[in-house]
């Protein structure tokens, strides 16, 4: 996966003269793979966080306007169980890949 994070130089030409030196690369070029992972993961990790605390935000709104319906309480509170399953299972995965890589997985 070296290709990946290899700096390309690509050279701007208009009529034989060359105008400027751009440099193309996705990544910053001393990113290994690892920082790469490390990268993705803290950000499903944040989005994970900002997702659960949204919906834990909008079902607390539909439990506070449900008022007398029923159904509009058990639609909140079904919400916020399928949150705690979500958060629990993102756990017990982060737990698995802890126990399985060599080293461990760390979120910086």
């Amino acid at each position: 996966m070296s290709w990946l994070l290899t700096k390309f130089a690509a050279v701007e030409m208009v009529a034989g003269r060359v105008l400027a030196d751009v440099e193309t690369s996705i990544l910053p070029g001393n990113w290994e793979i690892e920082d790469i992972l490390k990268f993705v993961l803290s950000l499903l990790v944040y989005g994970l966080g900002a997702a659960a605390v949204l919906g834990v935000i909008i079902a607390g709104i539909q439990y506070m306007t449900a008022r007398d319906d029923v159904a509009q309480v058990a639609k909140a509170k079904k919400r916020l169980i399928e949150i705690v399953i979500g958060l629990v299972a993102w756990a017990l995965m982060f737990t698995v890949l802890n126990w399985l890589i060599p080293g461990g997985i760390t979120i910086s």
